[in-house]
């Protein structure tokens, strides 16, 4: 009979202690069978705050940079809007056309009338200024024009006088004494007109072909 007393004793004590290890479980919050462990460094905020684990959505599972997410595809843009930003141009008109015809087909004729001819020879034919430009001999059909003629270098030059004469020449020199309406040749060229004695012509037409 001692015994069982002694062991209901122990029953008692025994579910005693359970009682209050469950109330001391219950005052502290802590749901049973979770531990609770230390953050990780990377997870605590300098201010002792827990920062938490990033959310699913914006971690990359295949560890590659996510980025900045591309700018939508331009849309599409009608032609008429395209025609207000790159207004077209019209076309010349016909008669424009025309005028700019003639104009280029009077400087491709461009002539001169009342013109003076002299003609120089020798060692004064050896270096002529135009590029490119051989030297020409005292029977080259080729002439000096004055800086400021309305000829360049290399334009062939019809040169006629009242008497139907004419000769086309080739412009590879420069006169730095003649006028613009003033052409200097070569002796082969001025026998055309008249002996060498005459010493200049008068009167004459210039025309570029």
């Amino acid at each position: 009979m001692a015994k069982i007393r002694r062991f209901s004793s122990l029953l008692l004590v025994a579910a005693l202690m359970l009682v209050l290890l469950l109330d001391n479980a219950a005052s502290a919050g802590l749901p049973a069978g979770e531990h609770i462990g230390t953050p990780a460094k990377e997870h605590v905020h300098a201010a002792g705050h827990h920062i938490g684990t990033p959310a699913k959505e914006h971690v990359d599972t295949k560890a590659e940079h996510i980025g900045t997410p591309a700018s939508p595809a331009p849309e599409h843009v009608s032609p008429h809007l395209a025609s207000l930003t790159h207004p077209h141009l019209a076309a010349p008109a016909a008669n424009e056309l025309q005028a700019r015809g003639r104009h280029h087909a009077k400087a491709r004729r461009q002539s001169l009338t009342n013109g003076k001819v002299t003609f120089y020879h020798g060692r004064q034919l050896l270096h002529p200024a135009c590029p490119g430009a051989h030297t020409p001999t005292d029977q080259s059909m080729t002439a000096a024009i004055s800086f400021d003629s309305p000829f360049h270098c290399g334009d062939r030059i019809r040169i006629s006088d009242a008497k139907g004469k004419n000769v086309v020449v080739t412009a590879v020199d420069r006169c730095a004494g003649c006028t613009r309406d003033w052409i200097d040749v070569t002796e082969g060229v001025f026998r055309v007109f008249s002996g060498l004695r005459t010493g200049e012509l008068h009167g004459l037409t210039f025309s570029k072909i």
